[in-house]
C-alpha cells in the first residue's frame, strides 16, 4: 500500500500553494497599520488587493501586504488575489481587530414615524487602554429631540437619554459626543437620531 502511495506522489506534480492563506491579528490602540507576509512554494507573478487601503509588494515567492487600519474599528476582513507562476490564483485573507476607543451601545437611535415618542438611552463606556480618558461633552445639532446627558455610576461610564419632541414627521439630527483625546479620530463621535418610516 505504501509503495502505491509513493508512486502517486512521484507521478503527480506538486501544485503551487501558500503556506497560509488566512492570517488574523489583534491591533493595539493607536496602531494604524497592519503588515502581514504570505509565502508560496513558487514565484508569485501578481497580486490584486480588493481594497484601496491595502498595498502589496512581491519578492519572488513572498508577498508583503500592508493595510491602513486608521479608518476601521472592530472586526475587519481584507482580501488579496495572488497569482503564482503556474497560473493559479489564490485568495489570501487578512482578518484583524481594531479596538474601539469608545464603546457605544448604538451608532443610530431610531423611532418609527407616528409611534409614541419614547426615550432611548445611549450607553457609553471607555475601554481599558483607550486613547480617550473621559467624555467631555454631549451636544445636539438640530432641535427635534430633547436629551439628558449623565455620568455613569462607575468611572468611564456615561449615558445620554434622548427623546423626540414628536414623531409626526421624518427628521434627522446628530448627537455629538466629545472626548479629551488629542487624536482627532477619537475627539468626536457622532450618533444619528432619526425618525423614519
Amino acid at each position: 500500500m505504501w509503495r502505491y502511495a509513493l508512486y502517486l506522489l512521484a507521478a503527480v506534480p506538486a501544485l503551487a500553494g501558500f503556506a497560509r492563506t488566512e492570517q488574523s491579528v489583534q491591533l493595539k490602540h493607536g496602531q494604524n497599520a497592519v503588515t502581514l507576509t504570505f509565502e508560496a512554494d513558487q514565484r508569485i507573478r501578481k497580486a490584486k488587493p480588493h481594497c484601496d487601503c491595502t498595498t502589496v509588494s512581491i519578492d519572488n515567492n513572498r508577498l508583503v501586504a500592508q493595510v491602513d487600519a486608521s479608518k476601521f474599528e472592530g472586526q475587519v476582513e481584507k482580501t488579496i488575489d495572488a497569482t503564482t507562476a503556474d497560473g493559479r490564483t489564490t485568495r489570501l485573507t487578512m482578518r484583524f481587530t481594531v479596538p474601539a476607543a469608545l464603546n457605544l451601545s448604538a451608532r443610530t437611535l431610531q423611532w418609527k414615524l407616528g409611534e409614541a415618542p419614547r426615550p432611548q438611552t445611549l450607553r457609553i463606556s471607555i475601554p481599558k487602554g483607550s486613547p480617550v480618558q473621559r467624555v467631555t461633552e454631549a451636544s445636539l445639532s438640530g432641535s427635534d429631540f430633547d436629551y439628558d446627558p449623565r455620568k455613569g455610576s462607575r468611572p468611564g461610564e456615561f449615558t445620554v437619554t434622548v427623546t423626540p419632541k414628536s414623531t409626526a414627521k421624518r427628521t434627522l439630527n446628530r448627537l455629538m459626543i466629545d472626548t479629551d483625546s488629542t487624536d482627532p479620530r477619537f475627539a468626536r463621535f457622532i450618533i444619528y437620531l432619526q425618525v423614519k418610516k
